[in-house]
């Protein structure tokens, strides 16, 4: 049973856990300023999301939390980083669901994230909208797409915002459960693929929800489904896919973590207080008024989440042959 590279790295965590149990947190926490790493660059997603809870948890602490850019390789240098600081609870790494996708994704890295890091709290759910560019194909449906694609194997185009991103993976998803080819075109961000999906360069996209609500308002793009299991705050009148393709579902996520070795009394402070920043109205709104939806997860159900994640990228990243090259 532990021969697998899931039960080797359930039985690190285990045994790292058996030391942070032994450890001893000393004197009160925290004494001083606490730093953040984003391993993604200012001013993305998981940046602006991070810096919202990061003030909101100052707030609770009455210290300072510092918010530090550290991007580079699919986030893997700001998440060693994190990973390799001193268990103290004083750094703390915004973790994204590629440190589920990683391992599979860079093999040669010598760095195991999920096995790094005590999950203390998801903070969002990434939720993707399917979208079409209105000018270029009639569709208004997910069935209309699939039937086209089925009958056109690799003339539908789509955009995403990066190899191995989430609009990246939600389309490989679609294509290996409905059976089609769509030929991706990878941008360097969601940003400039958004410009020119909407300029009409190619025909379809996965997109986060934030911030698309005014270029479906205006007719720029045409929203289809989601990727979520459920449908989404943001979109409540649009479909899921899974409505159409039974057990689909993909959503990414943005969450806080500590070295594997933090002591259990310095993590359950911390998880609990991130909790509860999420759960205040305040934070809650901030959030849904930039498209997300806070999401408050004990550490048991956030590394239930991620090693669901780990098992999902490794069977498509096998089927789909995806590389991060």
């Amino acid at each position: 049973m532990t021969s697998t590279p899931l039960g080797r790295r359930m039985l690190g965590l285990l045994a790292a856990g058996g030391l942070a149990r032994g450890a001893q947190a000393q004197g009160a926490f925290p004494t001083r300023p606490l730093t953040v790493i984003v391993a993604f660059p200012a001013g993305g997603g998981s940046d602006i999301v991070t810096r919202i809870v990061a003030r909101r948890l100052s707030e609770r602490l009455g210290q300072g939390v510092v918010v530090e850019n550290r991007s580079g390789a699919g986030g893997i240098l700001g998440f060693q980083a994190g990973a390799r600081a001193a268990p103290d609870g004083y750094t703390i790494t915004s973790v994204t669901q590629n440190i589920s996708s990683n391992p599979h994704l860079y093999r040669d890295s010598g760095f195991d994230a999920l096995a790094s890091f005590r999950l203390l709290s998801l903070m969002v759910k990434v939720h993707s909208v399917l979208l079409v560019n209105p000018r270029r194909v009639p569709f208004r449906t997910l069935p209309e797409i699939i039937a086209f694609a089925k009958a056109n194997p690799g003339r539908l185009v789509a955009g995403n915002g990066g190899v191995a991103g989430n609009g990246h993976m939600a389309m490989e998803l679609l294509m290996s459960q409905a059976g089609i080819e769509v030929r991706q075109i990878p941008y360097r961000g969601e940003g400039p693929m958004l410009n020119d999906l909407i300029g009409g360069q190619f025909d379809i996209a996965f997109h986060s929800a934030a911030g698309l609500r005014q270029h479906v308002e205006t007719g720029a793009l045409r929203a289809i489904a989601v990727s979520n299991e459920t449908r989404i705050n943001a979109f409540p009148e649009l479909p899921t896919v899974g409505e159409t393709l039974p057990g689909y579902q993909y959503s990414g996520w943005w969450g806080l973590a500590v070295p594997v070795a933090t002591p259990d009394a310095i993590a359950n402070r911390l998880a609990a207080d991130i909790q509860a920043v999420l759960s205040l109205p305040e934070t809650r709104a901030e959030l849904a008024a930039r498209g997300f939806d806070a999401e408050p997860t004990t550490p048991e159900a956030f590394r239930a989440i991620a090693e669901r994640d780990f098992r999902l990228y490794e069977r498509l990243v096998a089927d789909r042959r995806i590389t991060a090259e």
